[in-house]
């Protein structure tokens, strides 16, 4: 359950939702919440299928599951396999660091035209 905890954290931030707001949609205390959100409290199935309405993500995309009848595409699982949610925070410091490597391209590019 420690990874739907931190996953549901990255989710709620990427959307800027606090845990207050999470906590009074859900009808709990913002330290009942927390605990969720920390890994302390495992939470019932029910509660799952309350905070990913709240959030808005599919729990069965969430955990990627699987009917017995489909068979996985290992092929082009393996490109999604490590993407994961990232947070406001993580996007913007990937653009900063492409940004970087362009002006770095840039630089190398004009040395080479000249």
């Amino acid at each position: 359950m420690k990874d739907f905890a931190a996953r549901i954290r990255k989710i709620r931030n990427a959307k800027d939702y606090s845990q207050e707001y999470v906590s009074m949609k859900l009808g709990i205390t913002m330290s009942a919440y927390s605990k969720i959100e920390r890994g302390i409290t495992d939470p019932s199935l029910s509660r799952m299928i309350q905070i990913a309405a709240i959030l808005e993500f599919e729990l069965a995309d969430f955990f990627q599951i699987r009917t017995s009848s489909e068979v996985p595409n290992w092929e082009e699982e393996s490109k999604f396999q490590e993407y994961g949610f990232v947070t406001r925070k993580e996007f913007a410091e990937y653009v900063r660091m492409v940004h970087e490597l362009q002006a770095k391209l840039n630089e190398i590019q004009n040395k080479l035209s000249q």
